[in-house]
């Protein structure tokens, strides 16, 4: 890419053992830069990956720019980390599990070329069959996560299935639009900050889309525009899960702390322990009826997520 020519939009791409999502990813967005779509300067930041990715990318994409860290970043960091070279009147935190179809990023950019008050825009996310997935909504609130940690939410649906939404192609106003693709003006993330640096990782995103409004920027969620998104394509082990179980959790509290005050964090925390301990006593009493490596390893998963979440600290 002609590093002498202005980018109209720097897609940043944050990268940890994930080599063949990587690779998919990169072919499609270089791929929109090729057939004209528009300049993109592309930059791929690894967070220290070990599977091959980073020679994957100096080997296939001549053209994109690699940032190669020594330790896992975490997301927030990483794109940071992209922004300090980015060019592009826009910024595009995509994630590594998902693919740019034809069009989407030009209607993205076409639409905040068109309004200059909105700060940010968000796509629609599909999977790879062409199904919708979750791409935007409102701020996060205290009940609904109690209804989530106390199996309320799952009987609810059971008891009334939800109708699906009916796909609308009409740009609107939201709250919160979705990480895996974050289409925000380089004025708008570089007023705010960018990424806090403190989400290691989860909820960056919510974090940053309320900052962004805060500063008086409007967002957008933009159907028209589709995006492929993989999202939880590899399995994991109990250890694994528990990690990210518990870095989620950590990342809603220190949110709900730090936007909402230490009240309703406090009363976060008391529910992420509610619902860990409804579970490990679930799962302890399978295991004691079917003592299978499965169940043993939820007992495990709990165990840990439970300690943790006693643990957790907003700093």
């Amino acid at each position: 890419m002609n590093k002498n020519n202005k980018p109209d939009i720097t897609v940043s791409i944050a990268s940890y053992n994930t080599r063949e999502l990587l690779r998919a990813c990169l072919t499609s967005v270089v791929a929109r830069h090729e057939d004209g779509e528009a300049n993109l300067q592309i930059i791929v930041v690894d967070n220290g990956s070990s599977d091959g990715s980073i020679q994957m990318v100096r080997d296939q994409f001549s053209t994109v720019e690699l940032v190669c860290s020594s330790e896992n970043l975490g997301y927030g960091r990483a794109n940071n980390k992209a922004f300090e070279q980015a060019r592009g009147r826009y910024f595009v935190a995509l994630n590594s599990d998902a693919e740019t179809p034809p069009g989407a990023l030009r209607t993205l950019m076409r639409f905040l070329d068109e309004h200059p008050e909105v700060g940010a825009v968000g796509p629609q996310l599909v999977w790879p069959d062409g199904r919708l997935q979750a791409s935007h909504g409102d701020d996060p609130q205290l009940l609904p996560i109690f209804y989530e940690q106390t199996f309320i939410d799952k009987i609810a649906r059971r008891l009334k299935p939800q109708t699906e939404e009916v796909a609308s192609e009409e740009p609107r106003e939201v709250e919160q639009i979705c990480g895996a693709c974050q289409f925000v003006r380089s004025e708008a993330y570089r007023t705010v900050g960018g990424y806090d640096p403190a989400f290691f990782m989860y909820h960056e995103d919510v974090d940053l889309n309320i900052r962004l409004r805060r500063a008086g920027w409007k967002l957008y969620f933009v159907p028209e525009a589709k995006i492929v998104h993989h999202l939880g394509s590899s399995s994991r082990s109990w250890p694994q899960r528990a990690r990210m179980v518990s870095a989620l959790n950590w990342s809603r509290y220190f949110a709900f702390y730090r936007h909402e005050g230490a009240r309703s964090g406090n009363a976060l925390k008391a529910m992420f322990i509610l619902g860990a301990l409804l579970r490990l006593t679930i799962w302890t009493l399978a295991t004691l009826r079917k003592p299978s490596r499965d169940n043993v390893d939820k007992v495990r998963l709990f165990r840990r997520v439970l300690r943790n979440a006693v643990a957790m600290k907003p700093f």
